[in-house]
């Protein structure tokens, strides 16, 4: 079952009109006078998520147009898929992108480093899996020098988990780098399949898809709740700093639409799985069982962060890390 999460939208909201009233010559009655408010300036804003359950937020978004319906004035909301963090922090720092959603070390990373943006939201808890094909190989230590293991990309969230789980299982937070292998969750997803990598470390709802799957016995590795807490933020939104500071009309529809996407999850998990199902090679129920589960759930709040932040630093993934979780939000943001 091989799934491409491909939904494309370009979202115009026609701008209100304001009549302004003329005075009457010779009527002997005042005319009203012209109104003093005007509509928001027209705004086009680019948008980047990924392919996964865990950006339900965001197809809810794009698919009620709730940026546009909490913005008064003309705005365009250009959305677009990519295939890892990386590759959307490129986009911010580059300038092409506004708002991107991505997992937590890399907008970490980013933001430490100097690229012009902070979170601006949690986005959503997902559970991640290593998932193998192999039935010898049933812990960490199982995993050979010739097994691959399939991940999104170099110091990405499954990267960084993984090391997590390498540290408290084999003594060595580096031990499985040499394993690595960077590829987009789809091909991932694929490449275990098939068996042209024995082992791929992925979010929902490939690891549910993957072990689901009638082309192939795949099995979990059992990783501690203690090692990757379930209710821990595992993606987040970010925001180009000159989208923050010169447009805060804009930034502000963007935060009460992510509360307002998450919200509507809550109340309807089977219309979300039946708009995340256009997109996906799976039903409509198959999807509000990834939703159900119970280590997914959306919520703008952070959960985690700062103790990720100081593995990453005491095992050199980065050399400086935030002193407090105000390193890397924007003001109003909520958690840890």
């Amino acid at each position: 079952m091989k799934k491409k999460l491909a939904i494309l939208m370009s979202l115009f909201m026609a701008a209100a009109a304001f009549a302004g009233c003329g005075s009457s010559a010779g009527s002997g009655e005042a005319a009203p006078a012209a109104s003093t408010e005007t509509a928001a300036p027209a705004e086009e804003i680019t948008i980047a998520y990924q392919s996964s359950v865990g950006y339900a937020p965001l197809l809810v978004m794009m698919d009620q147009k709730l940026i546009e319906a909490n913005y008064d004035g003309d705005l365009t909301v250009n959305w677009t898929m990519m295939s890892n963090g990386s590759e959307i922090n490129e986009g911010l720092t580059a300038g092409s992108l506004d708002v991107g959603s991505m997992g937590v070390p890399v907008a970490v990373t980013g933001v430490m480093a100097g690229s012009p943006y902070r979170i601006c939201s949690a986005l959503s808890c997902q559970p991640y899996s290593i998932l193998t094909s192999q039935p010898d190989i049933n812990s960490l230590a199982d995993i050979t020098a010739e097994d691959q293991i399939a991940i999104t990309n170099i110091n990405s969230q499954p990267h960084i988990l993984l090391a997590m789980a390498a540290k408290a299982e084999l003594g060595d937070a580096r031990a499985l780098d040499a394993n690595l292998t960077k590829l987009g969750n789809a091909d991932g997803y694929t490449a275990i399949i098939s068996g042209a990598v024995t082992c791929h470390m992925v979010i929902s709802p490939y690891n549910f898809m993957e072990q689901t799957s009638e082309d192939a016995d795949i099995h979990e590795i059992e990783i501690g709740s203690d090692i990757w807490p379930a209710d821990n933020t595992a993606l987040v939104v970010v925001a180009s700093q000159k989208l923050h500071d010169t447009k805060p009309e804009v930034y502000a529809a963007l935060t009460k639409a992510l509360g307002q996407a998450m919200d509507y999850i809550k109340a309807n998990p089977e219309e979300t799985a039946a708009l995340v199902a256009e997109g996906y090679d799976a039903s409509a129920e198959e999807i509000l069982t990834w939703i159900s589960d119970e280590r997914s759930s959306y919520s703008p709040e952070l959960k985690g962060i700062m103790n990720m932040c100081n593995f990453m630093v005491e095992e050199g993934f980065i050399e400086n890390g935030p002193a407090s979780i105000s390193d890397l939000v924007y003001e109003g943001v909520a958690g840890e």
